[in-house]
């Protein structure tokens, strides 16, 4: 950010409504300018959080907060974790070891009512710490926004009181919070048919968005204290690779939803047929016709189904894993190279998939045919995964691949237990060339409801 456009700059007869506006508006006409330039979008979502995080400290330090040292003022959500789009909510908390005098209060009043004025997207709560810690208790979005808390002016020791209350585990034990979260995302998933392919996705919202990105940080934040992606990485809950997908994934998003945002006049996260036009343009898709739409849109549904599966696959682990939880039945060889442990199958060799790639084929003839299987063990999803980005040739370029393929398609069960999850697995892509192909394409139109590969999967479910 330019100096000139810092808000410590600002004069005290700058700080009046019209001026503020003004000089918000110089800031967002900037970011919109290096967006077009194709700057990294991470800077300017962390930016603008900055940006922020400067004109609240200096309104604070005008409204004379800095004299009273028995209230703090924290980021929370979003926020909270230096984010924010040009269209945000800015989610900020003011707490205090105890009750406000009343002359503070509307003080505070007066000052969140400016903010309201100058038409930011304030979402705030003053509270005690002990309100804090009751509500947090009773909410989990409350309990969740507290977790991202983070200071920005005021008392520092108030701030403390409050992350130790929250870090404790009578607040929300570890188990407690995973389980909470996974029901939250199952309710969101099923609001969107539990599926990534929607005409008018929600960026954030629809399985294999941003949110699906923040359930695998809250998990671990409330777990191992992580803080950041990267810091989820050292505590070992995901790979080196993981972690680099994850952080392309979630640019690719913050791109898609930076230009819409610059779209709208209002906070909105759904990508519509009357924005999807504008958005490709704006993250440089060329083509005739309806071309951009559809090149953007087949690597926006691409980057749904890499979070979705990296967020099934994480969170079943860490269930597993961390919480011991399936651990305790005991494995059913089934053959050399594979085992069913509970419901799910397991690879019995750490590198199996890697040193004879057609036992992929194996596992999803096992599948169909065993009614007690009901999916693919974390850990078997993992060797898959590493194993499929490592394959140098299509799976039915391999005899034996080839072979166990045509067995599959003769097996009376396959069409219904094997290929739906051979799709979401990525192993129909990894097979046919032509398949790989259709992965998200979709059609700019409003006739059909599905992406190509999407149709073809439920037209197979559908075939007798």
């Amino acid at each position: 950010m330019p100096s000139y456009l810092s808000p410590l700059r600002f004069t005290n007869e700058q700080l009046n409504v019209d001026e503020l506006k003004q000089q918000l508006d110089c800031f967002s006409l900037y970011q919109r300018q290096k967006f077009l330039a194709r700057h990294p979008v991470t800077d300017l979502v962390l930016g603008r959080a900055e940006y922020m995080d400067l004109l609240l400290h200096r309104l604070w330090q005008q409204f004379g907060f800095n004299h009273h040292p028995e209230i703090a003022l924290a980021a929370v959500g979003g926020y909270g974790r230096g984010e924010l789009h040009p269209l945000s909510d800015i989610d900020i908390l003011i707490v205090s070891e105890h009750k406000l005098a009343d002359e503070l209060g509307r003080k505070i009043s007066e000052f969140i009512t400016l903010l309201w004025d100058l038409r930011l997207e304030v979402g705030h709560a003053v509270r005690t710490l002990s309100e804090c810690a009751e509500i947090g208790r009773e909410d989990l979005t409350v309990a969740t926004n507290l977790q991202e808390a983070r200071l920005l002016c005021g008392s520092e020791t108030v701030f403390l009181q409050l992350q130790s209350l929250v870090d404790s585990d009578s607040f929300w034990p570890s188990e407690t919070f995973y389980q909470a979260k996974i029901q939250e995302q199952r309710a969101r998933h099923a609001r969107y048919h539990d599926t990534t392919y929607n005409l008018e996705p929600d960026i954030k919202s629809t399985p294999g968005g941003l949110r699906d990105i923040h359930t695998l940080s809250w998990v671990a934040r409330r777990h191992f204290g992580a803080k950041t992606l990267y810091e989820m990485s050292r505590f070992g809950f995901l790979t080196d690779a993981e972690y680099r997908e994850l952080v392309e994934c979630q640019d690719f998003l913050w791109r898609i939803r930076f230009a819409l945002h610059l779209e709208l006049k209002r906070y909105d996260n759904r990508l519509t047929f009357a924005h999807q036009a504008q958005v490709a343009e704006h993250l440089g898709f060329t083509g005739e016709g309806n071309r951009p739409v559809e090149m953007m849109m087949k690597e926006f549904y691409r980057t749904l189904r890499r979070v979705a599966e990296l967020n099934k696959m994480l969170l079943k682990l860490f269930d597993q894993a961390i919480l011991n939880h399936g651990q305790e039945s005991k494995p059913e060889i089934i053959d050399d190279d594979f085992q069913r442990r509970g419901a799910l199958i397991e690879a019995r060799k750490p590198a199996l998939f890697q040193a004879r790639p057609e036992t992929i084929l194996d596992m999803f003839l096992h599948i169909a045919s065993d009614s007690t299987i009901q999916g693919v063990a974390p850990s078997t999803m993992r060797q898959l995964r590493t194993a499929r980005r490592r394959l140098n040739k299509f799976l039915h370029t391999i005899p034996l691949a080839r072979e166990k393929f045509m067995a599959l398609t003769r097996h009376p069960n396959a069409l219904h237990k094997a290929f739906g999850q051979m799709h979401k697995l990525g192993v129909l892509a990894a097979y046919l060339p032509q398949w790989s192909q259709i992965v998200g394409q979709m059609q700019f139109d409003l006739f059909h409801a599905y992406t190509v590969d999407e149709h073809s999967v439920r037209l197979l479910k559908h075939i007798n």
